[in-house]
């Protein structure tokens, strides 16, 4: 007899749980079946039984129909296998079952291990890739036939790569391999051959052998266990308690129009005064007792964001998700920024630091920032103090040649041939703003003509003894520079003192604009 194709489902449970029942939401509404006693492995089904519902368009569709329509329902059904497999548990869920399991109780990304290990990485299918810059951009990228990893465009320094599909190496394993948190592999299989699928799957989780291919996708990793949040959770509490405000620091979640920012309040009470911007010490300076402060009072209580017209607030924000902290917890990195941990390879974070250690601090000497100005005043005045070498292009956009459309050039242009960008130090996903700012303009200097001759145009009304920097024909990148400079506290370890993935951002544009040619620099402009 042909042995039928199965889809299966499967998650590995943690090796802290050892009873069946602890990997359960609510194992007392369930039945219970064991499995007979001549199969040569262990396990249990959990089955919930079935719930009888109409869908829910019934009613909406009634509403606009003469007759009344004959009555029938959905039915859910939801079951779980456990089975063991050497000294662990797996899950193998169907219909609705995984909702049966407890969220904490099974391996994070045990799926995506299994198949990155026994997946051919020239026979991809789809890949799910969360990246994390000024939004979070969750994207599923198909093809239509199997191909490379390479194919798909992955920017292995940027990119979280959540779930993938192909086809494995050993087809007795499976035809079609999706892994993500859980493992879904179609394949010819008896019920009496799982313990066999099981320990296969076991195996390829304990494997090393994705680092070959796919070893990028140790650098950053979204933290999702429960239990490890809630202990990072504590390590911030701790840095409140023990008042180490140099590592926490606070930054709106999101791009701010400063120009239209009045202030930030840290409290409802009218009387008191708005902030400037975001320092951890003023919003400390509004708690009675930070040793009964809780993450509860860090999520729930909020940030008022007050424009430069209004009275009542134009947003709010929690304190936390404005909160960046960077902690080494059981001899691992973690990053805290707009409200989610991360897990950083430390050979990865090394890797930056090391890299931005090296990139050259611009020699050019700009005022520093007063707190209550805003970038476009900030930028005007620079360019005021400076009016012999340095003219403003703030806010002056220039059409590209593609389909990319107006862009900023820099905001102060030297006759040096120093393109300056300029950002208020933000968390560290909206200062990538900054650093794309700086690529985009530079290709677009390098590559199109009609780009140049319009910045030409620009400089002979501002400036036209700088109209010389500006070639007709493609210029010389190596006789320019982008230089990347970001208002904020001084700090001694520039440019390490911006946050982790304002680090890593900062590194990828460099490489970037080097393999142009240009040459990079950064700048720190603190406050006077």
């Amino acid at each position: 007899m042909r042995k039928k194709t199965r889809h299966l489902t499967m998650f590995l449970i943690k090796d802290s749980v050892q009873d069946y029942n602890e990997a359960l939401k609510e194992p007392a509404i369930l039945c219970r079946y064991d499995f007979k006693t001549e199969l040569p492995f262990e396990g249990a089904l959990y089955l919930r039984l079935p719930r009888n519902k109409n869908p829910w368009w019934v009613d909406f569709v009634q509403s606009g129909i003469s007759n009344q329509i004959d009555k029938f329902e959905n039915v859910s059904t939801a079951a779980v296998i456990f089975i063991k497999a050497e000294s662990r548990i797996f899950a193998l869920a169907f219909g609705y079952g995984r909702h049966l399991l407890k969220l904490d109780s099974f391996e994070i990304d045990f799926g995506l291990r299994v198949a990155l290990n026994t997946i051919d990485p020239n026979r991809l299918r789809s890949i799910d890739v969360r990246v994390f810059q000024d939004l979070v951009l969750n994207t599923s990228r198909q093809v239509s036939r199997s191909t490379s990893l390479e194919t798909f465009g992955l920017d292995v320094s940027r990119d979280v790569l959540r779930a993938v599909t192909g086809e494995p190496r050993d087809p007795t394993f499976a035809d079609r391999i999706t892994g993500g948190d859980a493992l879904a592999i179609t394949t010819k299989v008896e019920f009496s051959e799982l313990h066999k699928k099981c320990k296969k799957a076991l195996s390829a989780f304990r494997s090393r052998r994705y680092k070959e291919r796919f070893g990028w996708i140790d650098h950053i990793k979204v933290v999702r266990d429960f239990s490890l949040v809630e202990e990072l959770d504590g390590k911030i509490l701790q840095a409140f308690r023990a008042r180490e405000f140099e590592r926490i620091f606070l930054a709106p979640p999101e791009i701010v129009d400063w120009s239209q920012i009045r202030g930030f309040r840290y409290s409802r009470d009218e009387q008191e005064d708005l902030h400037s911007d975001l320092f951890i010490e003023d919003y400390v300076n509004t708690l009675e007792d930070l040793s009964t402060l809780t993450i509860q009072e860090l999520k729930q209580k909020n940030i008022e964001v007050f424009e430069s017209s209004q009275d009542e607030p134009l947003k709010e924000w929690s304190i936390y998700e404005c909160i960046t902290f960077e902690i080494e917890h059981k001899k691992k990195i973690y990053v805290l920024t707009d409200g989610r941990w991360f897990e950083i390879a430390r050979n990865f974070a090394e890797e930056i630091r090391s890299y931005l250690s090296e990139l050259p601090v611009s020699s050019l000497d700009l005022p520093g920032a007063d707190k209550e100005e805003s970038e476009e005043a900030y930028n005007s005045n620079a360019a005021a103090e400076r009016r012999e070498n340095i003219v403003l292009m703030d806010r002056r956009l220039v059409q590209a040649g593609d389909a990319r459309g107006k862009i900023e050039v820099c905001d102060l242009l030297t006759d040096s041939g120093e393109f300056v960008h300029i950002k208020r130090r933000t968390s560290s996903s909206k200062l990538s703003h900054l650093f794309a700012q700086g690529m985009v303009s530079a290709e677009e200097f390098l590559r199109d003509a009609h780009f140049r001759t319009r910045i030409r145009e620009i400089l002979r009304d501002l400036e036209p003894d700088l109209t010389h920097l500006i070639p007709e024909e493609r210029p010389r990148p190596e006789n320019y520079e982008i230089v990347y400079g970001v208002i904020a506290e001084q700090s001694d370890i520039w440019p390490l003192s911006l946050p982790f993935f304002s680090q890593l951002h900062l590194m990828q544009a460099a490489r970037y604009l080097k393999t142009l040619g240009f040459k990079v620099s950064t700048l720190q402009i603190g406050w006077e």
